[in-house]
């Protein structure tokens, strides 16, 4: 497996992964991806974020302290949601974490070494709406404008990895199979980790790891 390390951003230096290719519209779909932070300091760690010319948050995942934890963020077009997840988020252990979402029913969903995260509540509705194509997806970094605006007490410090997006709601099963020991680290059809072309920036260093959890 291959992970990727994020340094600390500053003002002008915002480590990053920029995918090269354009989602097609669709009206569901599941992320995942492997996460260690390294130091839990910033207020916001961003790991996902997809924006198209009208909407900087057209997707948006990303942790936000809350207490002495963090709690998960979860943007879809306007509307967002919180979660909290079972095991709480410490420096240098791996996450895995999953998100779903489904336009015709509005309906979104967390997940976190295959648990599903509690709800806590929404922000805005969501809306029974299409995403559209042509956005920009960005790895590590939450975008203000297409790979753009970038704010560095919102990055993410430490190692990505296995970042997979599918233009389906994934179940639990499959999810759990995704991420586990055993499982078939099936790949994402819209985005696939070191397979979709994608565009290292600001020196954001790979190397080789093992990732599981049982």
């Amino acid at each position: 497996m291959v992970k990727a390390y994020f340094s600390p951003s500053n003002s002008s230096y915002f480590p990053r992964i920029k995918a090269e290719n354009f989602f097609p519209s669709i009206w569901e779909f599941t992320a995942c991806s492997w996460l260690k932070p390294y130091i839990l300091d910033n207020e916001e760690l961003s790991i996902i974020s997809y924006a198209t010319s009208d909407a900087d948050n057209a997707i948006f995942i990303y942790l936000q302290r809350r207490d002495q934890d963090y709690i998960v963020l979860f943007h879809i077009r306007g509307g967002f949601a919180e979660f909290k997840c079972v095991l709480p988020w410490k420096q240098e252990q791996w996450r895995h974490l999953c998100g779903t979402w489904f336009a015709p029913t509005k309906t979104i969903h967390l997940y976190q070494n295959g648990q599903e995260c509690e709800y806590l509540r929404t922000y805005y509705s969501f809306k029974n709406k299409e995403m559209p194509s042509g956005g920009t997806l960005v790895i590590g970094q939450d975008q203000d404008a297409p790979d753009s605006e970038y704010q560095k007490h919102q990055s993410w410090h430490g190692d990505i990895a296995e970042v997979h997006i599918w233009d389906e709601q994934l179940s639990l099963e499959q999810i759990r199979d995704t991420g586990s020991c055993e499982g078939s680290m099936r790949e994402g059809n819209l985005f696939a980790w070191m397979k979709t072309p994608m565009t290292v920036k600001d020196n954001v260093v790979l190397s080789a790891t093992h990732l599981c959890y049982n």
